[in-house]
């Protein structure tokens, strides 16, 4: 008897607990993708820090403000020449230091990507333009930041997930995260002959 019981009660727990899930019928997860895009509202909200920046898609903004706080980077120089607007194009490739992170349900930070620290101490070089297949060149959202930087600039960026990996899973990253990244632009290394004035 107490086992038809237990198996009753057992019965009765996983369908309401599978039930009360917060995917959807793709297996999306409803609750993460909700409380991602309340950051970027909120991020949105404060229009005395963020600056919204369109996309190059049209695919929304991206916010983002200066920051001075980052370590000044001893083993690499700004690049001498610039070219004629300052600001790397698609085709050109950058050097940067950066930390890439996101916002558990807790609040608390997630660094999934950095090129600070003991190990990771040295500056990324990739192309700047949307490039399928290179992990940081291929989200809008860092491309659209990127192209409105100049040399020794430092921004901290917030990048909704439809400008990111939107509902592609990344090894440290679900589906439909916000993406936050502190960029300082190192170099610009030009992608086409005369670029440079």
């Amino acid at each position: 008897m107490n086992y038809k019981l237990f198996a009753l009660i057992s019965l009765f727990c996983s369908v309401a607990f599978s039930s009360c899930t917060s995917t959807d019928d793709y297996g999306i997860d409803v609750e993460w993708k909700e409380y991602n895009e309340k950051i970027v509202m909120e991020t949105a909200a404060k229009t005395t820090e963020y600056t919204p920046l369109a996309s190059l898609s049209g695919n929304g903004n991206v916010y983002y403000k200066y920051v001075t706080d980052f370590v000044p980077d001893e083993k690499s120089s700004p690049s001498t020449k610039v070219t004629k607007d300052g600001k790397p194009y698609s085709t050109d490739s950058v050097t940067v230091r950066y930390t890439g992170w996101y916002l558990l349900k807790d609040e608390t930070k997630y660094t999934f990507s950095t090129t600070e620290g003991e190990y990771n101490g040295v500056p990324r070089t990739f192309q700047v333009g949307i490039n399928i297949g290179s992990s940081m060149g291929d989200m809008d959202g860092l491309a659209t930041m990127l192209q409105h930087m100049k040399v020794g600039e430092q921004v901290e960026v917030c990048i909704p997930q439809r400008l990111g990996h939107g509902s592609l899973s990344q090894t440290y990253i679900p589906a439909y995260t916000t993406l936050w990244f502190r960029i300082k632009l190192l170099k610009i290394i030009p992608g086409n002959k005369g670029e440079w004035e």
